[in-house]
């Protein structure tokens, strides 16, 4: 790929301390296109909790490549409902002269940035990580803003393509792009522990967390589950949460541990040794985290929402369940536990599954092309 010509901007709500999906995946692709000779910067409200911002800048170097911290105002700190802020979480500080410097601006997720970001004349991307298209449907605000801030968006499912087409986003501004995962350092490497079960992901009420937690109750053998995640900004779901697991541990069946926020390197020791991955949610653009389980030969049970059966093919390598149904869930999941045989082969084939399909490699390679198309646009 010869990309040394082009200078990307990645411009991202959260970002390190901050770790979830969406901060992973910039990340991710930073490093790779920065490899890959396209020079990578990001920009990201300076934060260390979500929606908490600090009204101060800076400049870290991290990874080989600048992070610029822009400071934020919260207009509407009370909640963020989406219904009160329309996507628009926070007004950022000055930063238009630092978009000059780039060739493209890939905005990512929230519309804080693009839209104050609209009289920049720059190409545009927008990568949508997430759509609530009956939100998007039911307020036109919400819509109007959506469907002027870029030049082209990109989405991560042919379901979340449909509904971009629905909002009427022309569909030649429409371009999918599955999340990637690097399958060098997400791989299998040691036994799986019977009777292990993994959850990751932000502790947050779409993530159904809560869900899992309640199906524990059916299942007929004892568990450990270990959590992995960041709070949320709901501080209430949070609290409610922790009490959960506390009522849980105190029953004597179960063990559920919570770790919080971890490394990469230490949740990937964790993928590797689970032997099944739960994601619950009752919303997702994708799911990263499926594909770093499968990748390290772990089978998935999830719902069957948004992109995620693009990735978890029910019978293959993992099983779908209706989202919010405790007992669904734990039949899923006792059945594995039940079938060794079975675990295994959801395993290997998942391995398969995303080395032809999501490898960065290859991720990148398909951006890179999306990259070539907006210049020469």
């Amino acid at each position: 790929m010869e990309g040394e010509f082009l200078r990307v901007i990645m411009v991202t709500p959260c970002y390190y301390p901050v770790k979830g999906g969406t901060e992973t995946v910039v990340r991710n692709l930073a490093i790779k296109l920065n490899e890959m000779g396209t020079h990578t910067d990001v920009m990201t409200f300076n934060m260390d909790r979500k929606w908490n911002p600090k009204w101060k800048g800076k400049i870290e170097t991290t990874d080989g490549f600048k992070v610029f911290k822009i400071p934020g105002f919260n207009w509407f700190p009370i909640a963020h409902s989406d219904r009160i802020t329309m996507g628009i979480n926070l007004i950022p500080g000055r930063f238009a002269n630092r978009l000059k410097e780039y060739d493209i601006i890939h905005f990512h997720e929230d519309l804080s940035f693009p839209l104050f970001s609209y009289f920049s004349k720059k190409p545009k991307i927008f990568h949508l990580h997430g759509l609530n298209v009956d939100f998007s449907k039911r307020y036109f605000l919400n819509r109007f803003i959506l469907k002027r801030v870029a030049d082209l968006y990109i989405c991560l499912s042919k379901l979340m393509e449909k509904d971009l087409a629905q909002l009427g986003i022309p569909e030649k501004k429409i371009r999918c792009l599955p999340n990637g995962v690097d399958v060098k350092i997400f791989r299998p490497l040691r036994e799986k522990k019977d009777n292990l079960i993994l959850f990751v992901g932000r502790i947050s009420f779409i993530k159904g967390l809560h869900v899992l937690l309640k199906s524990l109750r059916y299942l007929e053998k004892s568990i450990h589950l270990v959590i992995i995640g960041p709070l949320g900004w709901n501080v209430k779901y949070f609290d409610e949460t922790l009490k959960l697991i506390d009522d849980e541990n105190k029953k004597g069946i179960h063990k559920i541990t919570y770790l919080g926020a971890q490394d990469q390197t230490d949740i990937i020791k964790w993928y590797q040794r689970a032997s099944i991955f739960v994601l619950p949610s009752f919303t997702e653009g994708l799911g990263v985290v499926n594909l770093e389980a499968l990748s390290c030969e772990t089978p998935v049970v999830a719902t069957n929402v948004g992109g995620i059966p693009e990735v978890i093919r029910d019978g293959e390598t993992g099983i779908l369940v209706p989202p919010n149904n405790t007992v669904k869930l734990a039949e899923a999941i006792q059945y594995l536990l039940d079938n060794e045989d079975v675990r295994k082969k959801f395993g290997k084939e998942g391995r398969r599954f995303i080395l032809e399909n999501f490898s960065h490699e290859a991720i990148v390679e398909r951006l890179y092309q999306i990259y070539e198309e907006l210049i020469q646009q």
